[in-house]
């Protein structure tokens, strides 16, 4: 029995390790990142040039405006023209508008702080050539200017109020595009907030609708075809039955909206919203669902020789949850696709939320654009307001995520894209900088394959002090160079590692699209500053820094004139330069002993030709092996602990007895008994129990055993009359 449990035992814990194994190998593949980044760059390692404003208060910078040249940040009571090239302010592009004194003063009366009543520049563009629309949070009284340009300088000509283009808090979420002479812009209209809106003069979401916008945070917004598309998160209003949770959603409105009949005029014909999935697939998805910034739309070809136009977003988990955050690609004709599916219905307030039967759905299809609007039936206009909700949601190219990071010391903030960056093989990858909400900037690149993307992360770079969040990102003039805007600082950082790299091996294997090596000047440079790609080497689908050892250096060519002990002495650096470990049982290097040592054969690079073989173990191999263990683990366990029974079961002074045995407690009770465990010579026991119900036991306050039960003298119970139970 002490074997068999020690056997149950042993078994036991190498179950448990078993267990332990898959479920860490599990939760280490749904959980780690992507790839780990190549280089992390603290503060002070990372090239950059700063531009603070006001060094004294607070100025929630915003990027306004940038074309080739300039940059246009908006802050505290000005307007900043800075250089793209250094950011450097330029002479006579400053402009200032702080809020008059009536209007801080009776801000303050609301309750708001002295650096809430001031004037925060949101909004700019152009209406005109020469003329500036500037509008501002001015104290939460919302203003818009237009500004006209003369002699150098800028001068008031109109002021209008800016209630539902410009947000009242400069922290506020809101966002606007220019298109076409107009103006749509997604934010609050009230002073509390409570008031969010999608506007362009004089079209306006529904007010106090929880159907069309409910306390949304919006993120971008941008044009595309007949629509304006408009990104942000929201509480989901169809999962009100199960609880509270936020949705990330994409929204249109037609362009030429002219708003429906009657008392219509003044509301969206063509609004609609759709959920935008950013999962890890499974039967159970794992959801990023709350979105936090998107690209704009680019275009390139991924995996297919049909061009696609996409916009990558950044959705992360909630704040109270598991610190994730994920990058998804969304191809803009899944968008329009799924505004042309089935709608979702809500038949009374605690019915389950249902797709729209198509016979109930009337023409013309609610939605789409026409070229006036006003002259729509009423049921079209009705029923768009009752049923902005798709039923489906929009999925992400290739169905799932290019980039997953669990941390617990950032979520990403901020994205933006450096598209199409050409190699060296003629390929055309995306570079995406991604910001963090305590200052760093990660570099990435986006590697499509047969039937996915991957985003591989090549640098991990603190470039905003003190671990200030990233607010927006602008790719600069050069490749590598980004704009970081923070709240209080702006940085031009230079995240082009091309020069840190002074091996072949590390230029390769950082996968950077910008660097490749130059084998004729043994540097890692950057791929814009050469004009000819004849001697560069460049891995960026799988890093093999093998090509190193390639004849595309033409190195052959070169041993051909070199005497053998240049030669030998080339081929000790090439050796040293890879670092090989010889200790190291993973790397096996040997000399190939039948071939035919030649320092100058033209078909051996550098003389003897070096064979090196790594080894490098795949997570399925590892799978394989955790499982091969933990079964060769269980069989020795139960073999050990076997012998280990036998061995102890040899060793026992007492005979094998059987599995269910009847011992006479009674015997416990002999005079002579000596121990529990004593050995006694067999004799018959002759037991007679006679029990009688009718006549009670007697009460006796010292019973003697011995002469109750007829014990004799040496130990033997003796026939007696009658016992009492």
């Amino acid at each position: 029995m002490f074997g068999f449990r020690l056997i149950l035992q042993c078994n036991y814990v190498v179950v448990k390790i078993l267990i332990w194994s898959i479920c860490l190998i599990a939760l280490c593949h749904a959980w780690m990142p992507d790839s780990s980044s190549k280089l992390i760059n603290h503060f002070k390692s990372v090239e950059s040039k700063s531009f603070t404003g006001n060094a004294t208060f607070p100025d929630h910078f915003i990027v306004l405006n940038q074309d080739e040249t300039s940059i246009l940040i908006g802050g505290r009571n000005r307007v900043y023209n800075l250089s793209i090239f250094d950011l450097s302010e330029r002479k006579g592009g400053r402009i200032d508008w702080p809020s008059s004194d009536a209007h801080g003063q009776l801000c303050i009366l609301k309750g708001k702080t002295d650096d809430d009543c001031q004037n925060y520049i949101r909004i700019l563009y152009s209406s005109e050539p020469g003329k500036l629309v500037i509008c501002g949070t001015n104290s939460y009284k919302p203003l818009c200017r237009t500004y006209t340009f003369k002699d150098g300088k800028y001068f008031v000509e109109k002021e209008v109020e800016g209630i539902g283009l410009c947000p009242y808090n400069p922290e506020h979420n809101s966002t606007s595009v220019y298109y076409n002479g107009q103006l749509f812009s997604a934010t609050v209209a009230d002073f509390s907030g409570g008031d969010p809106l999608i506007y362009r003069e004089p079209q306006r979401t529904e007010l106090s609708d929880l159907k069309q916008l409910n306390a949304p945070n919006f993120v971008n917004s941008v044009p595309y075809g007949d629509y304006i598309f408009f990104f942000y998160r929201e509480t989901a209003v169809e999962y009100m039955n199960c609880g509270k949770v936020i949705y990330s959603r994409v929204a249109r409105v037609c362009k030429d909206d002219k708003g429906g009949p009657h008392q219509s005029r003044d509301r969206w014909t063509s609004f609609l919203k759709a959920r935008l999935n950013c999962s890890i697939p499974g039967e159970y998805p794992f959801y990023f669902d709350e979105i936090q910034s998107t690209s704009d739309i680019v275009e390139g070809r991924y995996n297919s020789d049909e061009s696609k136009k996409i916009i990558y977003g950044i959705l992360t988990t909630p704040i109270n949850a598991i610190g994730g955050s994920a990058i998804c690609a969304y191809q803009m004709a899944d968008i329009l696709r799924v505004f042309e599916g089935s709608f979702k219905h809500q038949e009374t307030i605690n019915s389950n939320w249902l797709p729209v039967p198509q016979n109930l759905v009337p023409e013309p299809r609610p939605g789409q654009c026409v070229r006036d609007s006003r002259i729509l039936p009423d049921k079209n206009v009705n029923f768009i307001k009752t049923h902005s909700l798709m039923e489906e949601a929009v999925p992400a190219l290739f169905g799932k995520p290019v980039l997953v990071r669990v941390s617990l010391q950032y979520r990403f903030t901020a994205i933006t894209v450096d598209p199409q960056v050409k190699t060296i093989n003629n390929q055309y990858l995306d570079v995406l900088y991604i910001g963090t909400d305590d200052g760093k900037v990660l570099k990435a690149v986006n590697i499509p394959n047969a039937d996915t993307a991957k985003a591989i992360v090549i640098s991990e770079n603190t470039v905003l002090p003190h671990g200030a969040p990233v607010k927006q990102l602008k790719i600069a003039p050069g490749y590598g160079k980004v704009v970081v805007v923070g709240k209080d600082e702006i940085r031009l950082a230079n995240l082009n590692h091309c020069a840190s790299k002074t091996r072949c091996k590390d230029c390769v294997e950082l996968q950077d699209p910008h660097c490749a090596w130059d084998a004729k000047q043994n540097l890692c440079v950057s791929i814009d500053t050469v004009t000819s790609y004849r001697f560069l080497i460049q891995d960026v689908v799988r890093g093999d820094d093998n090509k190193c050892w390639s004849p595309q250096t033409d190195r052959k060519t070169v041993i051909k004139n070199k005497p053998a002990s240049e030669v030998e002495k080339e081929i000790t650096n090439s050796i040293d330069e890879k670092e090989l470990d010889l200790s190291d049982p993973l790397i096996k290097t040997g000399l190939d002993d039948d071939s035919d040592c030649d320092p100058v054969s033209e078909n051996s690079i550098g003389g003897c030709a070096v064979r090196q073989q790594l080894v490098i173990y795949t997570a399925g191999t590892l799978h394989i092996v955790v499982v091969v263990v933990s079964i060769v683990g269980l069989f020795l366990g139960f073999i050990a602990g076997y012998l280990f029974s036998q061995k102890f079961h040899s060793h026992s002074q007492y005979p094998e007895a059987p599995f269910i045995e009847q011992h006479n407690h009674l015997e416990r009770l002999s005079a002579n008994q000596t121990g529990y465990l004593t050995p006694r010579a067999n004799k018959a026991v002759n037991l007679v129990v006679n029990v009688s119900s009718s006549t009670p036991p007697p009460k006796k306050d010292n019973l003697d055993v011995s002469k109750d039960l007829n014990i004799a003298s040496d130990g033997t119970l003796q026939k007696i009359k009658k016992t009492y139970i």
